[in-house]
């Protein structure tokens, strides 16, 4: 394959979500031009969405390496090291990421998950409450910022998080355990993923 071949292949290949072929033409691209962060990036976007993170955090990694100021590729960084579990080396990206882009809720989600992971519930209630700021009815700023009043000894996170025990059924059992013992094990996930267009990066 050819870098013409694989410049026409590429945007094919993410609009059908083929993935191998998405990533072998990139890996043809990147041969030509090994110092192009955009390329880096979409090839960890792909790694991702092949389950490989550990892959894919090297690759956006890479892409910062290029391009310190790539803030989607930070974005995905942290994402990448949540996935796997790297919870403090995670905390500080999102922390870095939204020092720099300050209105992206989803950061301020993901780092509040992981600062009740740390045992930071105030710190976190920070996080959540800027998360509502930007997005007022976010169901899961309300729970995180439940949670975390509980953890600080506030009656209202507890009234909160009987509220929505009432409210949301579907959710009782995770609002039960949280009342009960407050938030443990997997992370939800509030990272872009794809969304951030793979196509629009590309090239």
């Amino acid at each position: 394959m050819t870098p013409a071949q694989a410049a026409e292949t590429l945007p094919r290949a993410l609009a059908a979500q083929d993935w191998p072929v998405a990533r072998k033409a990139l890996a043809r691209l990147l041969r030509a031009d090994p110092g192009n962060a955009s390329l880096h990036y979409n090839l960890g976007l792909v790694l991702r969405r092949m389950e490989r993170p550990e892959e894919a955090l090297a690759a956006f990694g890479t892409a910062l390496k290029h391009a310190p100021d790539h803030v989607n590729a930070l974005f995905e960084t942290a994402s990448a090291r949540m996935e796997l579990g790297r919870i403090e080396e995670a905390e500080a990206d999102f922390s870095a990421y939204a020092a720099r882009v300050a209105d992206d809720a989803d950061a301020w989600l993901n780092l509040g998950r992981l600062r009740l992971r740390l045992d930071r519930a105030e710190a976190a209630a920070e996080a959540f409450a800027r998360a509502r700021t930007l997005r007022k009815d976010d169901l899961e700023a309300r729970i995180g910022e439940a949670e975390a009043g509980l953890r600080l000894g506030q009656e209202s996170g507890l009234a909160t998080l009987r509220a929505l025990y009432a409210e949301q059924p579907s959710l009782r059992p995770r609002l039960l355990k949280a009342m009960s013992q407050g938030p443990r094990g997997r992370i939800p996930l509030a990272s872009h993923a794809l969304t951030r267009s793979a196509c629009d990066e590309a090239g």
